[in-house]
């Protein structure tokens, strides 16, 4: 074999997925990338306060993005992350929905006047909490949520 023919079978072979080793998980694989909500409270009419959990399904609420492993590492060291989010960016969208569902949910307690949805919002408080819904986490996707294609 000539080393230009070589070159070229060494290049455009190793690209194709069929030769992906067997057991691999495919490149483009997205799975359910998820965020707890941990501990926001509402504040109740006669003074008290009430965890804002999924009530119905008796866990703390969570949303999920299906990403890839390299989304998934792309989003960095949440934990040392300063400041806002980046606008556009996968950080930005778990807080919108974070926001959203923390709002749905203090909504379903009765009496709420006021809830920390917003702070957590603001500081981004819950995007330290995001985690592949996998092995001993599998039970961390929303009841229904799925990264099935239809």
């Amino acid at each position: 074999m000539s080393l230009v023919a070589l070159a070229f079978a060494l290049v455009i072979g190793s690209c194709t997925c069929s030769d992906r080793p067997l057991g691999d998980p495919p490149a483009d694989r997205v799975e359910p990338a998820c965020l707890w909500l941990i501990s926001p409270y509402a504040e109740l009419a006669d003074g008290g306060t009430h965890l804002i959990y999924d009530e119905p399904h008796h866990r703390s609420g969570t949303v999920c993005l299906c990403l890839t492993q390299d989304e998934f590492d792309g989003l960095g060291d949440r934990y040392e992350r300063v400041g806002w989010p980046e606008e556009g960016t996968l950080l930005e969208e778990y807080n919108e929905l974070a926001y959203e569902e923390c709002k749905r949910l203090s909504a379903l307690i009765e009496d709420v006047v006021d809830d920390e949805c917003l702070e957590y919002y603001e500081a981004g408080d819950w995007l330290d909490d995001i985690y592949f819904a996998r092995g001993d986490w599998a039970i961390g996707a929303p009841p229904g949520f799925t990264c099935d294609d239809p």
